[in-house]
């Protein structure tokens, strides 16, 4: 089985939660909607969101006071979810912002290190990720 390894970028799907604050700033909707906008978005690296995992991040992310949600009736009679940024969410987002310009600095001083003792080569797998 390959692994997951951090070296390929898999856990930069943590940034959900910053890109799901950020579309629902001015916009409140529905689970799907989110889907669809976090799929076709280029925000965060990830083709495909889990849809499970995203309601269990929407369910938790207003659990702790980030979102709040309503049912509303849907174009099919259906009722769906609307969820909308909180006064805490939006203080919750003005905080990734800091901490993504910390990051960025940090990612910059790291990769600037590697380009001048790294020579250039292409990705391989390395021991860390490769199939066991």
């Amino acid at each position: 089985m390959k692994q997951k390894c951090a070296c390929k970028g898999f856990f930069l799907d943590k940034l959900i939660q910053p890109a799901i604050l950020l579309l629902l700033k001015d916009n409140p909707t529905h689970g799907f909607q989110l889907l669809t906008e976090l799929t076709e978005n280029e925000m965060i690296a990830c083709d495909h969101p889990d849809p499970t995992g995203l309601y269990r991040t929407l369910k938790k992310m207003e659990q702790d006071g980030l979102l709040s949600s309503h049912e509303e009736e849907g174009e099919k009679g259906n009722p769906r979810r609307i969820y909308a940024l909180t006064e805490e969410g939006d203080e919750c987002l003005a905080n990734w912002r800091q901490t993504l310009i910390s990051y960025r600095k940090n990612i910059d001083v790291l990769l600037n290190a590697m380009e001048q003792r790294l020579p250039e080569k292409n990705p391989v797998s390395c021991s860390c990720c490769r199939e066991r």
